[in-house]
């Protein structure tokens, strides 16, 4: 049954990658094996679809009788909605940058929790967003110095998330994704043409050197959910779900 994700408030305590690695292989009772679920992460600009195009997906999951669960970032929790707060009134880069990954580190253990249980996980954003977006706000402070903040980002990450099985990068023309955000009333201080330029051209530049990235460019929607639930269906043939 598809259900929206809201992030367990309180503490949010720490999982090392050993742990996340224990819990998805039994449950916490040392009873029988249950078989891994799968993350599969919509990434890309706003506007391009991500949302619509993960509802298909959860559709099609449920369709086949896999337990899916659709979550997405900022979450809900306590710093997901800190979040939402902040990016509206301002806040330091960095601030924002280690915020979201705060956010992400509950949502990990979240979404470690559900794997275990044999769910897949479909998420409308994750951390290559951060990446493209804070990274972008980055790039200019840290050309001076000769260094990369988005592959700086990607590495932090590294040490301690699951990583996808599958990451759809969704690619659009930016005054389309503009045209689209702006008819829903969601403009945020993210939806400026020059700064989504950078954050697609990062996008796609980590898409290059990270696994498991498919790269989606089509300005039909429907295109775009047939390519993807075509990957879905090779994800299932594998799973022999």
């Amino acid at each position: 049954m598809m259900q929206r994700h809201d992030a367990p408030e309180g503490d949010v305590g720490s999982l090392s990658s050993e742990d996340i690695d224990e819990l998805l292989a039994a449950g916490e009772d040392g009873g029988p094996m249950v078989p891994r679920g799968k993350i599969i992460a919509l990434e890309g600009i706003d506007g391009t679809g991500k949302s619509h195009v993960s509802q298909r997906v959860v559709e099609h999951l449920e369709a086949r009788e896999v337990s899916t669960i659709i979550t997405s970032e900022p979450t809900e929790g306590a710093v997901g909605r800190l979040i939402k707060r902040v990016t509206e009134e301002g806040v330091d880069p960095y601030t924002e940058l280690f915020l979201f990954m705060a956010d992400r580190a509950d949502h990990v253990q979240w979404m470690a929790a559900r794997m275990r249980e044999g769910n897949w996980i479909v998420c409308d954003r994750y951390a290559m967003s951060s990446a493209a977006y804070q990274g972008t706000y980055l790039e200019e402070e840290w050309e001076t110095k000769g260094r990369d903040p988005v592959a700086w980002i990607m590495e932090m990450h590294r040490p301690w998330w699951i990583a996808p099985d599958l990451t759809v990068l969704i690619v659009d023309d930016i005054d389309r994704c503009l045209d689209r955000v702006g008819k829903r009333g969601q403009a945020t201080k993210f939806e400026r043409r020059d700064y989504l330029e950078r954050v697609q051209a990062n996008y796609l530049r980590i898409a290059e050197t990270t696994d498991g990235v498919v790269v989606v460019d089509d300005p039909d929607l429907e295109d775009i959910v047939v390519a993807v639930l075509g990957r879905v269906e090779a994800m299932l043939g594998r799973s022999k779900v």
